[in-house]
């Protein structure tokens, strides 16, 4: 008896603590493997000079907000000189960013404190996200298969190519937190019938990304539409969650407004941020959730719910559409159709799946090749799986589904639904693939059809695909380094007095980072007038380039070889101003400066 007592006490627990314990280990291994592999490239080069043009302005506004600049004042005061840029991003990312900078620098110092914060904070990110996504097919996975899938899981979001590179060191743009705040809610999403903490939590998540930036929109908003019908078709045993799923999302959305903006400002029609229309979206969603479960109290029939959800969806989509009819079009339709032609359609993120296929084919699979997979697997699952688990797939299959259709319209939504794919994918396998080594089949599985698997098979398949297909021409993909848009690149300019810079539009965040100079172009397309100015100067004969160089009072002219502005500008205007400085021409207005020795980047001073 004794024997048999310690046998079970040696073997059986220890078994089963071992058990438990891998998908937490696996998930550390990974984390800590793919943290790693994303920070050597920045550690190799610079964690600074890893950031892109968006994570330079990020750490622009930061240091800013740091520096004494109001939290409502949103205007980045350098840009577009004199009167500034409002931008469209909010403050909920520039200030834990700020509030680590601050913590860290007693410890390394105000460059250390950014350089640690530019590697930490994506890093966690990261591990969050993780830490999601096995808990996210832990809650669909049923019995024994859950700690199967939530390594099978794991490994796919580790292999979720599009998306890493928003969590390498030097991102602190919004892309990651967004990803997390999504996975957040796809978790908290699927209990909302079980928990009403969750349900509250749920709301939460879903106007905590809205307020930091509209991206996530359509899949926060195709979840919403399942959870109405969820309150329609099982009525009062919801009833109570989902009110407070929806007075959490209302109220959650009305303090972030009040939180975030001005007190004028929630009303104004901002379109492409999370201003007065998309609040009156949000909060009035919330409400007319909080409505149809009221008419449920009085009236319990499906048909009753039916028609209350038709009548308050009707009437919000009446008053959005009705106070904002602006809001219908696409947030760049202000673009100027110069910067369209000369700017935006050549921004790789904004691509359409049209454009990628016509112009880099072998990219298909990557990016779009396992989210549609998972779409697939996840309908069959629905239709196998049991009544009580049917509203976690009824959630997740609209939410997946409409990233699709992102990513579809602009490559940049590729990233989301790849990385929200993962659990889906790793689920509705092991339902479907009932296996006596489930565990060992799904890893497996994972290894072949992940994201990094098919680009990879993408890749390698790039001659055939283009034989087929035969692209007219290719994107050509810019080095940072040679095209001056690295902190480092542009850091010569940081010798010279202060003044404003006529720069190309990809150098205006790093020379913004590097220096305390102003600039008149960055890529943002709220930007017209100073994108605009500094495509006309560059573009025009030097004397009507001279009047508008005056007119604007520009201390410094600066020109990057390799930078793909400069070949357009000798492409579209080979006897402007920037074509003509490129041949080593002179202007009389001009004085130049000595102040690279790699000789990438051209200066010139405007003579007074």
């Amino acid at each position: 008896m004794t024997l048999n007592i310690s046998s079970t006490v040696k073997t059986g627990p220890a078994r089963r603590a071992g058990d438990t314990s891998s998908p937490a280990v696996m998930l550390t291994v990974l984390w800590a493997a793919v943290t790693i592999a994303l920070a050597v490239p920045a550690l190799r080069v610079g964690v600074f000079d890893a950031m892109s043009t968006d994570d330079a302005m990020r750490l622009v506004e930061v240091r800013d907000l740091i520096g004494g600049q109001g939290w409502f004042d949103m205007v980045q005061h350098r840009l577009d000189p004199p009167g500034g840029v409002t931008m469209h991003w909010s403050r909920v990312i520039d200030g834990p960013l700020a509030a680590l900078i601050l913590i860290l620098r007693p410890l390394s110092g105000a460059h250390g404190a950014e350089a640690i914060t530019l590697v930490l904070w994506p890093a966690l990110l990261f591990g969050a996200a993780l830490l999601l996504v096995a808990a996210i097919a832990k809650r669909m996975s049923d019995g024994g298969d859950r700690q199967k899938a939530q390594l099978a899981a794991v490994l796919l979001a580790a292999l979720s190519v599009p998306a890493l590179i928003h969590f390498r060191a030097g991102a602190i743009d919004h892309h990651n937190a967004q990803i997390v705040l999504l996975l957040a809610f796809a978790l908290l999403a699927s209990e909302i019938g079980q928990s009403a903490i969750k349900a509250c939590l749920a709301g939460f998540a879903a106007s905590l990304s809205l307020a930091i930036g509209l991206e996530m929109l359509p899949a926060i908003a195709a979840a919403c539409v399942a959870i109405l019908g969820l309150l329609i078709w099982r009525g009062s045993s919801v009833c109570r969650p989902i009110s407070i799923f929806g007075a959490a999302l209302a109220g959650s959305s009305l303090v972030l407004a009040a939180a975030l903006q001005q007190t004028h400002s929630p009303a104004a029609p901002v379109c492409d941020a999370f201003g007065g229309p998309f609040l009156l979206l949000t909060a009035g969603g919330g409400v007319s959730l909080m409505a149809v479960a009221g008419v449920n109290r009085f009236r319990p029939a499906s048909s009753a719910r039916l028609v209350a959800a038709a009548v308050a969806g009707a009437v919000l989509l009446g008053s959005f559409f009705k106070l904002y009819p602006g809001c219908i079009a696409s947030p760049y339709a202000q673009v100027a159709p110069l910067l369209t032609t000369f700017w935006l359609d050549h921004v790789a993120e904004t691509m359409s799946f049209q454009t990628v296929l016509q112009l880099e084919p072998q990219k298909i699979p990557g990016f779009y090749g396992f989210p549609l997979m998972t779409l697939g697997f996840a309908v069959a699952a629905l239709i196998r799986c049991a009544p009580p688990a049917r509203f976690r797939w009824i959630v997740s299959i609209p939410t997946l589904a409409a990233l699709i259709g992102i990513s579809i319209w602009q490559v940049r939504g590729a990233a989301a639904a790849n990385i929200v794919a993962a659990p889906f994918f790793a689920v509705s396998l092991a339902s479907l693939w009932p296996v006596r080594e489930q565990g060992r089949q799904l890893v497996l599985a994972a290894l072949i059809v992940s994201p990094a698997s098919l680009a990879a098979i993408g890749l390698a398949a790039r001659p055939l695909i283009e034989g087929i297909l035969k692209p007219q021409y290719t994107i050509a993909a810019a080095d940072a380094a040679t095209s001056c848009q690295t902190v480092s690149g542009v850091t010569p300019l940081a010798a010279l007095p202060r003044g404003r810079v006529m720069a190309p539009i990809d150098l205006g965040p790093a020379i913004l980072a590097a220096t305390d100079h102003a600039v008149f172009a960055a890529p943002y397309h709220r930007n017209n007038d100073g994108n605009l100015v500094m495509l006309n100067a560059m573009m025009s004969a030097p004397e009507a380039a001279r009047l508008i160089l005056s007119d604007r009072q520009v201390d410094y002219v600066v020109i990057c070889a390799g930078s793909p502005d400069q070949q357009d500008f000798i492409k579209l205007a080979p006897d402007g101003l920037a074509a003509r400085l490129g041949r080593g021409e002179r202007a009389d207005f001009l004085e130049p400066l000595d102040l690279d020795p790699t000789r990438r980047l051209a200066a010139w001073r405007m003579r007074k």
